[in-house]
């Protein structure tokens, strides 16, 4: 609660956008250790409460990545079928969609860091998707790098394909909030991950389902779920590796 000192007879009033959230904050040195703990239950409670003032910025930002993720698609299916023809392989279509999202990580990376600010009581705003757009070489490094080694994953038996998806799922935002390179930042997210990898998968799939779900009648649960999904990922990385009080703006 604060008070204007200069006038003793204003109402007290509560810092409520920059106020610290509920909820334990960890580190990078802890989560490497594995010293962080959180229950599905919670970081998806936790994660509901602060969708309202959220959704506009939110949304603003994953249409127009969006917008600009298809118009990637649309573009290379022109050149794809006039030099491969319309009969494509899934395979290659799975390794342009990769290369596509590699590509898009530094916006990916803008929609997850508001959601970040969010759990972390920091204010948010349409504009601050676009923050990190600086630091474009060594996200999309680390997009290319973390999509071949999961695509090999795949090949190999699927199952370290599913370890390594999660795994390496905490590695972009670790480059927008941490001074670390594409290398360092994809280790430290697969050992702090592989501490709790069925926790964290268990909450993705839960998620992952509810949303899905959220889709059938006409789609207009998304405009709640889709932000408390993001929402999510942004109170799980807070527990786990905490943030910064100064981010890379």
């Amino acid at each position: 609660m604060t008070n204007d000192p200069m006038n003793p007879f204003e109402p007290p009033r509560a810092a409520l956008d920059m106020a610290p959230l509920a909820g334990a904050s960890g580190s990078l040195e802890s989560a490497v250790a594995g010293r962080y703990d959180f229950s599905v239950g919670e970081v998806m409670s936790e994660a509901w409460g602060l969708v309202k003032g959220f959704k506009a910025s939110f949304w603003g930002a994953a249409l127009l990545m969006y917008a600009l993720f298809f118009g990637a698609t649309l573009v290379w299916g022109g050149i794809s079928a006039a030099v491969f023809g319309k009969h494509q392989s899934p395979i290659l279509v799975g390794i342009v969609n990769g290369l596509i999202g590699a590509l898009m990580a530094p916006l990916l990376i803008g929609v997850i860091a508001l959601a970040i600010r969010r759990a972390a009581g920091m204010p948010v705003s349409f504009s601050m998707a676009f923050a990190y757009l600086g630091k474009a070489p060594v996200l999309i490094g680390a997009g290319l790098l973390t999509t071949l080694l999961t695509y090999l994953g795949f090949a190999l038996l699927v199952i370290p394909g599913i370890y390594l998806s999660v795994a390496y799922g905490m590695t972009l935002p670790l480059l927008a909030f941490h001074e670390l390179g594409a290398w360092k930042a994809m280790e430290t997210s697969r050992k702090a991950i592989t501490h709790k990898w069925f926790q964290v998968f268990g909450l993705y799939l839960v998620v992952g389902l509810l949303v899905g779900l959220s889709a059938l009648p006409l789609g207009i649960p998304l405009i709640w779920t889709m932000p408390w999904a993001v929402l999510v990922m942004g109170v799980l990385y807070r527990r786990i590796f905490g943030v910064p009080a100064a981010p890379p703006p």
